[in-house]
């Protein structure tokens, strides 16, 4: 079995594996090896890490609230539309909201890096 390799002593390559609890040991021991400044880095690259997650997942939120009341409004102009009209495109307007609050919400979310 091949030996597990060694933590890195980067601070932007730690702030990101320490997202993941399954390298927590290694990312402690590599967090100790480093100096007061490296480590402060650390912090605030993991601090920024966080919240750009948090901003993704408030977009994926939104996103899932956009679809479902996209679709509901959609489902009732149909229904209110007369009849022998076309109105299937209304169904792609809430997918169509969906891609625009993910663009906005990445774009947000990549501005912290």
């Amino acid at each position: 079995m091949p030996a597990a390799p060694a933590p890195p002593n980067n601070p932007a390559d730690l702030a990101e594996r320490a997202m993941d609890p399954k390298n927590l040991s290694d990312v402690e021991r590599a967090i100790q090896q480093l100096s007061p400044d490296e480590a402060q880095h650390f912090l605030k690259l993991l601090e920024r890490g966080i919240k750009r997650r948090k901003i993704q997942m408030v977009g994926y939120m939104l996103a899932l609230i956009v679809l479902l009341l996209g679709q509901l409004g959609a489902i009732v102009y149909y229904g209110a539309a007369d009849e022998g009209t076309f109105v299937g495109w209304v169904f792609f307007l809430p997918f169509l909201a969906v891609g625009l609050v993910f663009w906005l919400f990445g774009r947000w979310a990549r501005r912290l890096e």
